[in-house]
């Protein structure tokens, strides 16, 4: 390809194109071929040049203005051609989701009463956006799925049965479950909009103010075990539990949100997602019958979910090592506290058997 003879680009499939040689190019250059020097510099001046990609500009073009930078840079960052192809498709993929996103079928109709505001949030599940509703000046957080979720060999099961689960959502009212008004089609790829909650992760809090006191986090704790409560009687097991599927702000206003998600890994789904160099199992918050078993369906493992972000909230690192009891009792914590979040991280037999155990022992300090 000579990039002397590369069109205007006036369509956003003639960039999703190219974003997709682009990535060929650097997969290439990551594995000892060739990418040509011209074209490099042209692909990364169209990246940045584009408003809409803005937060989803990867690190090293940042980093790398020629080829040859970015040979030194991925050489450095990993030292195996796999590796390097995970690291380029976890910094590439979040462009060609919102390009295939903005190209799809029904992203016309969204704007007839939607203003897309902006991209608030990226994994391997897909993209969430911000939108306002043009009449009701409401915003609306919307989560659209990446292919990766639902494409199996043209298999349409998985969307049929995405739309079967998500009917579940609809059921959980709860002042600290991020409300589900809505799901749909884009094209192939599914979406749900839902409450926008305006406020951080726990992820960021703790890298803003570091680890809280007891009492705070137990008021956040309790905020969230009274939330999976509700789901669990519901029928509805969350799965996918963590510091960053919390948000909060003040004044003690805590949401869960990405429930439904942990419906859907399963062996296969993992898998092909993994391929990705997608996460689905989120290594110290899930616990380890889950890790071993995807397919397990037990509300015990939320508990221990719930378990590992308050031992978090308190050493501000999650659970990790033989011995990470000890860790947390050096923290000068009251052994009620101590003992509550161990019987949470125990194997599932000895674990609590339901949130309102968890609850009437933590209502009991």
């Amino acid at each position: 390809m000579n990039v002397d003879n590369l069109p205007i680009i006036g369509k956003e499939d003639d960039l999703l194109l190219q974003m997709e040689q682009f990535k060929m190019g650097l997969v290439s250059r990551a594995t000892g071929g060739e990418f040509d020097a011209k074209e490099y510099s042209k692909f990364r001046k169209l990246i940045l040049a584009n408003p809409n990609l803005e937060k989803v500009v990867p690190r090293f073009l940042k980093l790398c203005r020629t080829s040859d930078e970015f040979w030194g840079w991925i050489k450095a960052e990993a030292p195996s051609y796999a590796e390097r192809r995970v690291i380029i498709a976890n910094e590439i993929n979040p462009i060609l989701e919102i390009l295939e996103y903005e190209n799809g079928e029904g992203a016309l109709e969204f704007s007839k009463n939607y203003e897309e505001k902006e991209v608030i949030g990226h994994g391997g599940f897909g993209m969430v956006y911000l939108y306002q509703h043009k009449l009701l000046k409401l915003n609306f957080a919307v989560k659209v799925f990446a292919p990766a979720f639902y494409e199996s060999g043209g298999d349409e099961k998985e969307l049929e049965r995405f739309f079967q689960e998500a009917r579940i959502l609809f059921k959980l009212n709860h002042p600290n479950i991020i409300k589900v008004y809505d799901a749909g089609l884009i094209g192939k790829r599914p979406f749900i909009r839902m409450e926008y909650f305006d406020g951080k992760n726990l992820n960021q809090i703790l890298q803003d103010v570091g680890s809280l006191s007891v009492d705070k986090s137990i008021t956040a704790i309790k905020s969230i075990a009274y939330a999976i409560n509700h789901a669990h009687e519901n029928g509805v097991i969350h799965r996918d539990l963590k510091p960053s599927n919390i948000m909060a702000s003040k004044p003690n206003q805590f949401r869960v949100i990405d429930f439904g998600l942990g419906i859907f890994i399963e062996n296969e789904l993992h898998s092909r997602l993994t391929k990705t160099g997608s996460q689905t199992i989120s290594g110290y918050f899930n616990a380890p019958e889950l890790v071993a078993n995807p397919k397990l369906i037990d509300k015990r493992s939320d508990i221990y979910s719930i378990g590992a972000i308050w031992y978090t909230l308190l050493c501000n690192q999650p659970p990790a090592g033989s011995n990470f009891m000890n860790v947390l009792s050096q923290q000068n914590i009251n052994q009620n506290v101590l003992n509550i979040i161990s019987k949470c991280l125990d194997p599932i037999e000895t674990r609590y058997n339901s949130c309102n155990e968890l609850l009437d022992a933590i209502e009991r300090l």
